[in-house]
């Protein structure tokens, strides 16, 4: 009797520890592919985080081209308003 308690221990011992180490390969095999997930959500992160940093520079060239050119017109505007008190100065523009 004490035989067969002891081969049922064995036999359920042996079956624990191969399915642990079928759990633990399983497991290995979904924290591989998890890495993998993440590397790739990382490398598309970083291409994102470049291109919204290229667009951020061409935003800021863009605002800088907008500004010079809004400055560029309110200095053609007070040199015209310049040269049109000059005329009414002069008695040109009645």
């Amino acid at each position: 009797m004490s035989d067969v308690i002891e081969f049922i221990i064995y036999i359920t011992w042996i079956f624990l520890l191969i399915a642990d180490m079928i759990s633990n390969r399983k497991t290995r095999k979904s924290n591989i592919e998890t890495i993998e997930e993440i590397h790739k959500s990382n490398d598309l992160f970083d291409s994102l985080l470049e291109e919204v940093q290229a667009n951020e520079k061409l935003t800021e060239a863009v605002q800088h081209k907008a500004t010079a050119q809004d400055n560029f017109m309110w200095e053609s505007i007070v040199i015209l308003a310049k040269r049109i008190h000059k005329l009414e100065d002069n008695n040109y523009v009645k």
